[in-house]
């Protein structure tokens, strides 16, 4: 074999390797960019009750058309998780005037895993529990004891227009 046809051969894998690291490289970002910025989302209600647990139940169940818990914030941990240093604080949410809450992990935090739920307010007795996060299609339901003597305020109802 001369020079010239060695050269030629390794040029040729030189340039078949280039576009394989190239193919490579494209196509693993593309699936970090999707990963990275997909996004789950828990949708949730907080309400009183006779002992603090979260579990996840069917959107069906009653228990959620019961007066929910307002501005309670909710606390999802790793199972070893520590709030009040923040070590396996996955997400934090703060429930409205009707006690929903909506949870959001992104960058592909969502737990498997069993976690921790925290929940705590004013009036209400801090409630920790383990469990699994919902389902798909569930819902979390946060039941927490209230303090002696704590009145659960009613949102107003949403002003009704008059037609004219």
């Amino acid at each position: 074999m001369n020079t010239k046809q060695l050269t030629h051969r390794s040029n040729k894998n030189n340039f078949s390797r280039a576009l394989l690291a190239v193919t490579f490289l494209l196509s693993s970002m593309s699936l970090v960019g999707c990963a990275a910025s997909a996004k789950s989302l828990i949708q949730g209600r907080v309400i009183s009750g006779p002992v603090g647990q979260s579990v996840g139940a069917s959107p069906g169940d009653e228990r959620f058309d019961e007066q929910g818990i307002p501005n309670a914030k909710i606390t999802i941990l790793s199972k070893q998780g520590n709030a009040s240093r923040g070590r396996g604080v996955y997400t934090t949410a703060t429930s409205d005037e009707y006690g929903n809450f909506e949870l959001t992990f992104g960058n592909g935090q969502y737990p498997r895993d069993a976690i921790q739920v925290r929940v705590e307010s004013e009036g209400i007795y801090t409630s920790r529990s383990q469990t699994f996060l919902p389902d798909e299609g569930d819902k979390m339901l946060c039941v927490v004891i209230p303090r002696p003597g704590y009145v659960i305020p009613v949102p107003l109802e949403p002003e009704k227009k008059e037609k004219k």
